[in-house]
């Protein structure tokens, strides 16, 4: 087990994050994605809440709106 320092604005928007009687290490393995692989992040998607579909929209919307064609260096 490790302690962690958190400002009051951190610990919040974690607290934020529980469910029931959940833990906060649960809450970070839930919504903190391991590094490196796209199939990792979409585990961490998986455990979160379904979004509206308002919000599925603009999501994506906003990844198009950041992909460049290869070896475009703007």
């Amino acid at each position: 087990m490790k302690t962690i320092t958190l400002t009051d604005r951190a610990y919040e928007r974690l607290k934020s994050w529980k469910t029931g009687r959940e833990s906060f290490s649960e809450v970070v393995l839930r919504t903190v994605s391991k590094r490196g692989t796209f199939g990792d992040l979409d585990e961490t998607f998986k455990g979160f809440p379904r979004p509206f579909e308002e919000h599925a929209r603009v999501v994506q919307e906003t990844i198009v709106s950041k992909i460049r064609p290869v070896g475009d260096e703007r």
